[in-house]
């Protein structure tokens, strides 16, 4: 088996079992073993295992009908030639989508709906065989149940019991999946029948087929009615909607209309060639029996309600005499508003009847592409009103907008009371646009591309699909050197006061940050390929840093092994117009104060004292790293796929040590690494410039040094002792950085003696720690510790939680921390209640000897991209 990678935007969502919607993000990662991926009901794939990478650049794709998606350029998408990247794909290509989304995965509740108590007048051997299947005592939250429902739902709508057998009435690949359904249970359906029926309405006969399937076992007959299927003839039952259904999640009441509908609903139809009639439920009763009748299509119209479908009111359509006595049908339809519609057809819809459910996922997309349409012309309408209001000429208009004619320009401008605009004569009528997008048979719809946008850097999730042909794409390498590096100063916190906001808004006028920002300096080709080859040397040639910046960097911030000729033109591009910026997500600038120290002695090795203020700057190597990332996983695939065959972990995935491919790699890798801390670097020199205009002195005054460099995700080579033996091996510390103990020979000389400085971020809110190696690091954890406190909510949580300008606004007024960033919603993104107890982390990091606390930091400014 393998595993098919599909790189996410974490607030990209799953369509999971039962209909249930969940976004990636949300998904734990033992998810494989209980969920299978499903489209509507039809696993597509036996299991998911879910993996979690750091943030990468992503795009948006959006397509004809509206859909979007945001996802890394080396997601693959299904098109009619199998599937292909982003990064290949461009507008006008073609893409499959599941326009069926569900309803969000709440927990069900833990309620028991029955018992062999229940069952007391049926014969002990049925109890027996509910109670062998794990279906008593029955529970909302059991899976079986979900099953139940679903079988439930059709039933009252076109099923029926003869004495102890239950039949199911449909077309065969609909009852296929009903038989899928009760062997789910544990029993054995029948085989599908087929017989000639002649039916009679208003007099007029035919003939037609008609197909069944039986659950033969009587505890499936005596599960249904207990659970409220009706007997006997349902035109003169007193049955109505399961009073249990209003304690479940919105997902499993879904499930039971859903297939209700399935039987019952009129399938979608136009009511002229771009507009839908409501889809409508018909029901009869005998006149006797009305009020329950009415009762029932009632109850299901106050549950499609609580899903967010509005529905018309109940008419009484007609009453006929029949033999039985009087008989009265009743109607009511969804409403027929186009976001109805689509809210129907996409979270709810018909199971157990493919017809109809192609025809309504056509139908969203149609609608959804109609309204995509309608919005466009209504922006230029707007847009050229305001322009002939400015004075622009109608032929100048015209010129702007190849999406109308002239006419339509017209109307937009001199009679502005026409409102909402209709669609131009050219858009498609629905069953045109049906024609030209087919449903396929595990409900996928072709779409054209509509565009490909940049989406900027966000957290990316891997999810590994198990099947037996498949088209891998690896994620697990990291190369952007992420790392994070404090600078001391000789000022106070006092020193500080009343410049607080006067230094912010310089520092984030000075460090470019966000989404795709540019850099300090636009570097040149020859530019980039030195900073590659010679990382911090670099720098300190050019003039942006002292000797001493490089001593007390990692490595001296020079990686000798940095092979630029293996980094791609297309990364080195990407990299010229960043070099010297934060970035986005948690990537920052913080001005910050010390308020405790824990270990005098090592506290003055390092330079630090109580009340004095620091910078600390967290960011990596950018657009660069990562796509260094992405050339050498695509040569992975092609070079070594017998390899990843054979890893345990589809994660693990890496050119083999020694091989020709491994070599190349290193050395881009390396330079990747060179190119971060250069990017630090250059920040560090914009703070060091602005400290000293908003000080009105010079930053050697200040004594603005670099305490240390170290970095986070990266490998490299480094001996350690295995088994007794010192060997060579790559260590990559992914989530962690490293952390070496007194005495170990790559500690800068000027710390040798207490250990190598372990800067450890925690939130905006609750500060950051320094460390030093633990004694105990080498043997324990290969010389390393947590890089960071670590997120407790994702990033799409922490926006629905927090308001970005609330957050800002309490850091400030409460603990007088002064917040800058691009978007408000980046402040909520970073909220300190998002994060977990640094404190936590770094206790566990003293208790097993590899981190060692040494001073806290608590944030003064901050600056976020």
């Amino acid at each position: 088996m393998g595993y098919d990678i599909n790189c996410l935007a974490g607030d990209s969502e799953v369509v999971l079992s039962f209909g249930r919607r969940r976004q990636i993000e949300d998904l734990a990662p033992d998810f494989a073993t209980e969920n299978a991926r499903v489209i509507g009901d039809r696993p597509i794939d036996s299991s998911i295992q879910l993996f979690t990478t750091d943030e990468k650049p992503v795009v948006e794709v959006a397509t004809e009908t509206g859909d979007r998606i945001e996802a890394s350029p080396d997601h693959p998408f299904r098109t009619p030639d199998g599937m292909v990247t982003v990064e290949e794909l461009q507008e006008g290509d073609t893409v499959s989508v599941h326009p069926f989304e569900g309803l969000p995965d709440e927990t069900p509740p833990a309620k028991t709906v029955l018992t062999a108590e229940d069952f007391a007048d049926e014969d002990p051997q049925l109890v027996r065989a509910l109670e062998k299947r794990d279906l008593l005592p029955l529970k909302t939250d059991d899976d079986a149940f979900n099953h139940l429902l679903k079988l439930l739902g059709f039933h009252t709508g076109d099923g029926s019991f003869s004495g102890s057998q239950t039949w199911f009435y449909g077309d065969p690949a609909d009852l296929e999946s009903i038989q899928d359904d009760i062997e789910a249970l544990g029993f054995t359906p029948s085989k599908i029948y087929e017989r000639e029926r002649t039916h009679t309405i208003d007099g007029e006969s035919f003939e037609r087929t008609e197909y069944s399937v039986r659950a033969t076992a009587s505890s499936v007959a005596a599960l249904l009615k207990r659970l409220g299927a009706p007997e006997g003839r349902k035109v003169e039952s007193t049955f109505g909607v399961p009073a249990f259904l209003d304690q479940l999640a919105g997902w499993q009441q879904a499930l039971y209309l859903s297939a209700f509908f399935g039987a019952e609903m009129s399938r979608p139809d136009t009511a002229s060639a771009t507009n839908f009639y409501a889809p409508t439920v018909s029901h009869n009763r005998l006149e006797r029996v009305e009020s329950a009748g009415k009762d029932f299509l009632t109850a299901l119209k106050s549950l499609l309600g609580d899903l967010g479908i509005e529905t018309n009111e109940i008419e009484t359509v007609e009453r006929t005499e029949r033999a039985g006595g009087t008989s009265v049908r009743f109607r009511f339809g969804v409403s027929s508003t186009p976001d109805n519609l689509i809210r129907f057809f996409t979270r709810v819809g018909y199971r157990y009847n493919e017809a109809k459910q192609k025809r309504a996922l056509q139908a969203a997309q149609y609608l959804k592409a109609k309204e995509r349409h309608i919005q466009l012309r209504a922006s230029i309408a707007n847009e050229a009103a305001t322009l002939a209001d400015g004075g622009e000429p109608i032929g100048s208009i015209e010129d702007r907008f190849d999406a109308v004619n002239r006419r339509f320009l017209e109307r937009s401008i001199y009679d502005q009371r026409e409102g909402r605009p209709r669609p131009a004569a050219d858009f498609p009528d629905f069953e045109t646009f049906a024609d030209r997008h087919p449903v396929a048979e595990d409900m996928t719809i072709p779409v054209e591309i509509a565009s490909i946008t940049s989406a900027g850097t966000k957290p990316v999730y891997d999810i590994g699909v198990e099947h037996d042909a498949h088209n891998f794409v690896a994620n697990g390498f990291v190369v952007s050197n992420c790392g994070v590096r404090m600078i001391r100063t000789n000022l106070t916190r006092e020193d500080l006061a009343g410049k607080e906001e006067q230094l912010v808004d310089a520092l984030f006028e000075a460090v470019p940050s966000g989404l795709g920002a540019g850099g300090v300096i636009q570097g040149t080709t020859s530019t980039i390929e030195s900073i590659l080859d010679r990382g911090m040397q670099w720098a300190l040639e050019e003039g942006y840093a002292v000797e001493s910046d490089l001593e007390h960097c990692e490595d001296n911030g020079f990686r000798e092994e940095a092979d630029p000729s293996m980094v791609s033109e297309e990364a080195k591009n990407r990299g010229r117009k960043q070099i010297g910026s934060l970035g986005s997500g948690n990537h920052f600038l913080e001005v910050q104060e010390v308020t405790d120290v824990y270990e005098e002695e090592v506290a003055d090795a390092f330079g630090l004292e109580p009340n004095q203020l620091v910078v600390l700057i967290h960011c990596g190597s950018r657009g660069l790293g990562h796509q260094v990332c992405t050339d050498y996983l695509r040569k992975i695939e092609k070079r070594h796929g017998d390899l990843l065959e054979s890893l345990p972990d589809r994660e693990l995935a890496a050119a083999p040590a020694g091989s020709e491919l491994a070599a190349e790699y290193y050395g881009a890798m390396n330079a990747a690494i060179n190119f971060a801390w250069v990017n630090r670097q250059l920040i560090t020199y914009q703070t060091r410039q602005t400290f000293a205009e908003v000080f009105d002195r010079d930053w050697q005054d200040m004594e603005m040094d670099l305490l240390y460099d170290v970095a986070h995700n990266i490998a490299k080579k480094e001996t350690h002792e295995i088994d007794g033996e010192e060997k060579e091996l790559y260590v990559h510390r992914k989530g962690a950085t490293r952390a070496f103990p007194a005495g170990h020979p790559d500690v800068p000389e000027q710390y040798r003696d207490v250990g190598q400085p372990v800067i450890i971020p925690g939130s905006m809110g609750a500060g950051s720690y320094v460390l030093r190696g633990g004694e105990h690091s080498m043997e324990r954890s290969f010389g390393s510790t947590a890089h960071g406190a670590g997120r407790l909510m994702s990033r799409t949580q922490a926006k629905q939680e927090f308001w970005g300008e609330d957050v800002q606004e309490e850091l400030e007024s409460r603990d007088h921390i002064y917040v800058r960033a691009q978007s408000g919603a980046t402040i909520a993104e970073e909220a300190p209640g998002v994060y977990k107890d640094i404190d936590e982390v770094i206790r566990v990091s003293k208790e097993l000897g590899i981190g060692d606390p040494v001073a806290r930091t608590f944030p003064v400014l901050n600056i976020k991209g």
